[in-house]
């Protein structure tokens, strides 16, 4: 009997326990709002602690569903993550951008569709054409101010070049001195970018306006990325690793805001001298007032069909907004006036 009734006080206490556990899968309670759900409840729309959305999203009702997909250059990449951190809890979400497709890919991509927005340097005419071809009005608005810079190692007592000699050398290879400059009698090798570059756009639009650069500096000096061509243009003379120092100095060209970033992650903006432009030092102040004639900027690129309610219309409104403006500067760039 003992044994017979221990066993029934075994299975009603069993009995109790299940039951109570189907009743925490359900459970909720108005003063705590707790709810519990286990594995087979759990739904693909449930979202998680990585995607939960920052105040400043749900203010601009920016939903993890919702959220706009965005694409840019490298040199922007930091702006497209800092609309992301901005936007949500936690950098482990969804869409936080690992890579950037770089400027001309990410413009194909918003005209195909493929993106809601993108944060890029003015579009080359190359662009413009494609864009207008298929239909498609783009709208620009401009979030950080930019400046194409000439670049040389640090050693080069050059200190200055002009619109003149800057067409001379890239469209007709004609200066190969850089005495003639008022430099050193050394060599002037000049490295390029890749067609599909930001720097390659700012570079067409402001110095070469669409004319050809010469072909034999784009067949023999073209250096495929940003990181590339600073340390290209401040170890050229040293001839590399397995070749001995040569009597010349590197010319080449890149993004203000690129070079004072990457002095704080490669130290590379030691090796390197900015040149002045037509007399004038590139700086924050100079680009800023305008008086550093290669400036231009960074722009959020979306095509003019978009959506008047679309999120990505949101962010760029909050980028243009002091709030965003403070974001921007917290990157070391400077935001428009």
């Amino acid at each position: 009997m003992k044994k017979m009734a221990i066993i029934i006080i075994a299975v009603f206490l069993l009995l109790s326990l299940s039951t109570g556990l189907e009743r925490a899968d359900t459970f909720s309670d108005q003063d705590t709002t707790l709810t519990v759900v286990t594995g087979s409840d759990y739904s693909t729309d449930h979202q998680t602690s990585e995607n939960v959305m920052s105040s400043l999203a749900n203010q601009l009702e920016i939903t993890n569903q919702n959220y706009p997909k965005i694409d840019g250059s490298t040199s922007t990449l930091p702006i497209v993550r800092a609309i992301n951190e901005a936007m949500y809890l936690s950098m482990e979400n969804d869409d936080y951008p690992q890579t950037a497709s770089k400027t001309v890919p990410s413009y194909q991509r918003l005209i195909n569709g493929e993106v809601d927005m993108i944060i890029v340097p003015y579009a080359s005419s190359d662009v413009l054409a494609t864009a207008a071809e298929v239909g498609i009005r783009l709208e620009f608005v401009p979030i950080a101010l930019e400046a194409l810079i000439f670049i040389t190692p640090v050693d080069n007592t050059t200190e200055n070049i002009t619109m003149e000699q800057v067409r001379s050398i890239y469209l007709n290879y004609g200066i190969a001195n850089w005495s003639v400059l008022g430099g050193p009698p050394r060599e002037l090798v000049p490295i390029c970018r890749n067609s599909d570059s930001g720097s390659q756009s700012q570079m067409d639009n402001l110095v070469l306006h669409d004319e050809e650069m010469h072909s034999d500096i784009q067949k023999n000096y073209v250096q495929l990325t940003m990181e590339g061509m600073l340390e290209l243009v401040a170890f050229y003379h040293n001839g590399g690793l397995d070749s001995k120092p040569t009597n010349s100095y590197a010319l080449g060209y890149t993004l203000y805001t690129y070079l004072k970033n990457m002095a704080d992650v490669t130290g590379i903006d030691s090796y390197l001298k900015m040149l002045a432009f037509e007399g004038v030092t590139p700086s924050v102040e100079s680009i800023a007032d305008g008086s550093y004639q290669l400036t231009d900027g960074y722009y959020a690129v979306i095509r003019s069909d978009l959506a008047k309610a679309h999120s990505a219309r949101s962010v760029i409104n909050w980028l243009q907004s002091d709030a965003g403006a403070t974001v921007i500067r917290s990157l070391d760039l400077i935001p428009p006036k």
